[in-house]
């Protein structure tokens, strides 16, 4: 059991890796590019769409199983926290049940899109070069299907009472005083 969950988590903390170092590379391409145009007057070509097609998209997407993972989405729990805890149990595998739902059917409507493009080559026209696009329709199922994944581990977890083995290092929140998985 413990072992899969690492192994989920692994995967997980490889694509928020990959997500930190777009980010790194989103700076660098800017920087340079801002340069470019102010100091030579020749800015890099494609910089928009290489930003908005490539970076913003890993950024945005591949860590999201990372943030179920650590039940970092966002939560309301001002009338719930006073429900019995057998309910608020149920209510969290319920919230649980509809997360899987949801993030494998967009996975899955993504990875049907992904396909698509991949099969007629998607690409964009800048600067008079053509610079295939298909590739980064593939990102957004990664994540999602990942999330799902997750989600699903984690209800396994909430059904059977068992330990997941996903992530389960612990910092102190400095606002709150308490542990929080990470």
């Amino acid at each position: 059991m413990k072992a899969i969950g690492k192994a989920i988590s692994w995967l997980i903390s490889g694509l928020t890796s990959v997500a930190g170092i777009l980010v790194v590379l989103l700076v660098c391409h800017v920087t340079i590019d801002v340069t470019m145009r102010f100091v030579f007057g020749h800015p890099l070509n494609a910089t928009i769409l290489y930003v908005s097609a490539f970076y913003m998209v890993g950024i945005a997407f591949l860590p999201l199983a990372a943030v179920e993972e650590k039940d970092g989405h966002i939560a309301v729990e001002l009338l719930v926290e006073r429900f019995p805890n057998k309910v608020q149990s149920l209510i969290a595998i319920f919230g649980t049940i509809i997360t899987i739902v949801v993030a494998a059917a967009v996975a899955m409507r993504t990875g049907q899109e992904a396909l698509a493009k991949y099969a007629t080559g998607s690409y964009s026209i800048e600067a008079g070069g053509k610079v295939l696009t298909w590739p980064t329709y593939f990102v957004l199922p990664l994540g999602f299907g990942l999330m799902a994944l997750v989600a699903l581990w984690k209800l396994y977890g909430m059904v059977t009472g068992r330990e997941t083995g996903l992530s389960s290092l612990a910092i102190e929140d400095p606002y709150l005083g308490d542990k929080e998985v990470i």
